[in-house]
């Protein structure tokens, strides 16, 4: 009786190893796929002024204007270098513009524009889901820029995502699979299977154990 007790034990003590090891692994690759998709993209973070209605409505009006004014060079940035050379060199002109739209609605807030990393969390885009973690963005600060924010991906340009039907244009999408491997491009596709996959090993572990 107690070297079965003894041999199950083992074979609960392999068998949790092994799945903390898969897990472990698991996770180091995907945080190296997303490391490795956040050098090909450029995303956007506005940040209203605070959480009151008025300010979160403003937030997606100077975000809409932002948005416009960037398009026409987003979508001729043949890469995230000269996306990002393309929104360097327009910082002052974001902010001029993102200011003149609080005015013209009648706020007087600050506008603050600039190019560095931040982390955002897990988001879908129609069929496309971007993992969690740090990305090189364009953020502008609305305000005192304490209230709930707003973030697309910026180049290639998903922030023009059909908002009723959530339809992610085909030549933003050809451009994405140009700058990511196939891999990566394919880890943005199946985003939800990987998780129902990790939750069927749990249960065929804990069948195998305690069945």
């Amino acid at each position: 009786m107690f070297k079965k007790c003894k041999l199950t034990a083992l074979v609960c003590l392999f068998a949790v190893t092994g799945v903390l090891m898969f897990f472990y692994h698991r996770e180091v690759k995907k945080q190296q796929v997303q490391q490795d998709i956040a050098k090909e993209i450029l995303r956007l973070h506005v940040v209203a002024n605070s959480d009151s209605d008025e300010d979160q409505k403003l937030k997606m009006k100077v975000k809409e204007t932002v948005v416009t004014y960037l398009r026409g060079s987003m979508s001729e940035a043949d890469s995230v270098e000269e996306a990002r050379a393309e929104i360097e060199k327009r910082l002052p002109q974001i902010e001029a513009i993102a200011r003149e739209k609080m005015q013209t609605e009648g706020y007087n807030y600050e506008a603050e524009a600039q190019l560095g990393e931040c982390y955002f969390p897990v988001k879908e885009y129609g069929d496309l889901t971007f993992p969690a973690g740090r990305y090189e963005a364009l953020r502008v600060n609305l305000g005192a820029s304490t209230g709930r924010n707003w973030w697309c991906v910026m180049y290639p340009s998903l922030c023009f995502v059909d908002s009723t039907y959530q339809v992610v244009p085909d030549s933003s999408k050809e451009k994405l699979k140009d700058s990511l491997s196939e891999e990566e491009y394919n880890s943005l596709l199946d985003g939800g299977d990987k998780v129902q996959y990790s939750s069927k090993i749990i249960e065929w572990i804990g069948n195998t154990l305690f069945s």
